[in-house]
């Protein structure tokens, strides 16, 4: 089975894209709704209501997760060397739910370490942070994954390998639809696990993001990415027909659906979308440069560059640890140090500690996983990452 190191970096920048986004969200100015003012009046809304934000736009970043988790997971199924579900299931639990669980105590014993009060003098969404101390019924649910509770007491993040699980768990069965009826069966299904998602939202309490309604929604972007692995040949054979320009016109304009949320941020034309299919627009934007980096040799040749391969290889860590780190110096520094010398140290930090966790917490889990289910031998071609061939968890 072909291997794609371009999707591990594609990962890996979506996973930058997210933690540049909360290191910025420490700060006023780029949390305030500044859309009503001219980028000459306030340059900075350059880089937040134009494509630009796609630089760190974390939730288009999570869009683009749950479709490289999609096509990754899809892979083997259309190859029929799909495993049994219960060894199915275990690799998954090892790949993500272990790291998940390391890093959720570790925020719980960061938390109760270096809180001392609540935070004041930055932005409400941080001020808010490690404000509740933990308890047995928050603890259960973050364990099991059940019911709709709040997923940021203790690590931002989690709410999104909350779905990430709940949908992995699922996916053979979607994936028996796709292998049957393709594009004819799978586009209508994410279609309308959507859209029912959007109506059952007005009925259901949706205080949380991890309520398994929306779980339903973000199920459709998973089977997109399935979509995209099946029918990747005639997907290259389109792309690879573009010229240079045309092809550079493409990414030009995937990046402005992707980034499509914060372009006419406010605008009756923009609310429309908002927010179910706004993550449509992003997954357009999402799916195109998926296909052109399994398409463009140049483009994949800059995709497979280390640095981009490593930091695909720790992506995982480095989202699950990025904000346990800045919370932990941020309380730690507060009052020692200004605020943008804290975030500073703590970008440097979190990389160090998605280094530590990719080598001492995931590769252990992989290869737990592997032993497990008897898989001893790695076949040829396939990543030892977190799916078949490509990181497929977030």
């Amino acid at each position: 089975m072909q291997r794609y190191e371009q999707l591990d970096s594609l990962r890996g920048l979506a996973a930058l894209a997210v933690m540049i986004g909360h290191f910025l969200m420490v700060f006023t100015p780029i949390v305030q709704n500044t859309s009503g003012l001219g980028i000459l009046d306030y340059p900075l809304n350059l880089l937040k209501y134009t494509p630009l934000h796609a630089v760190w736009g974390g939730h288009e970043a999570v869009i683009m997760f749950f479709l490289l988790s999609g096509f990754v997971l899809s892979l083997p199924f259309f190859s029929n060397r799909q495993q049994t579900y219960t060894k199915y299931v275990i690799k998954r639990i090892c790949r993500i739910y272990i790291p998940f669980l390391v890093a959720l105590i570790i925020a719980i014993v960061m938390r109760e370490a270096v809180y001392v009060s609540k935070l004041t003098d930055l932005t409400s969404y941080y001020n808010n942070l490690w404000v509740i101390p933990p308890d047995a019924a928050s603890i259960i649910h973050h364990l099991l994954f059940v019911g709709n509770y709040n997923s940021t007491r203790y690590d931002p993040i989690l709410w999104t390998l909350v779905h990430e699980m709940r949908i992995s768990l699922l996916f053979p069965f979607i994936m028996f639809v796709i292998v049957k009826g393709g594009w004819k069966i799978g586009l209508p299904l994410a279609l309308g696990l959507s859209y029912g998602s959007e109506i059952l939202l007005d009925h259901f309490e949706t205080r949380f993001m991890t309520n398994f309604v929306v779980s339903l929604h973000y199920a459709a972007f998973f089977i997109v990415g399935a979509l995209l692995a099946k029918y990747q040949n005639e997907l290259k054979t389109v792309f690879s027909r573009l010229n240079g320009w045309w092809a550079m016109v493409m990414l030009v304009l995937a990046l402005c659906f992707y980034s499509f949320k914060w372009i006419g941020y406010g605008e009756d034309f923009h609310d429309r979308f908002m927010p179910h299919w706004g993550d449509w627009m992003t997954a357009i934007g999402a799916s195109i440069f998926i296909v052109a980096a399994v398409s463009s040799v140049r483009l994949a040749r800059q995709l497979q560059r280390k640095p981009l391969l490593f930091l695909g290889k720790i992506s995982y860590s480095l989202y699950l640890y990025h904000m346990i780190v800045l919370l932990s110096l941020v309380h730690l520094l507060n009052g020692a140090l200004d605020t943008p010398y804290i975030v500073m140290i703590a970008f440097i930090a979190s990389f160090a500690a998605g280094t530590l966790s990719y080598y001492f917490v995931e590769l252990p889990s992989i290869r737990l996983g592997k032993r497990l289910t008897g898989w001893g031998k790695k076949p040829a071609g396939v990543s030892g990452s977190r799916g078949e061939g490509v990181s497929s968890s977030m």
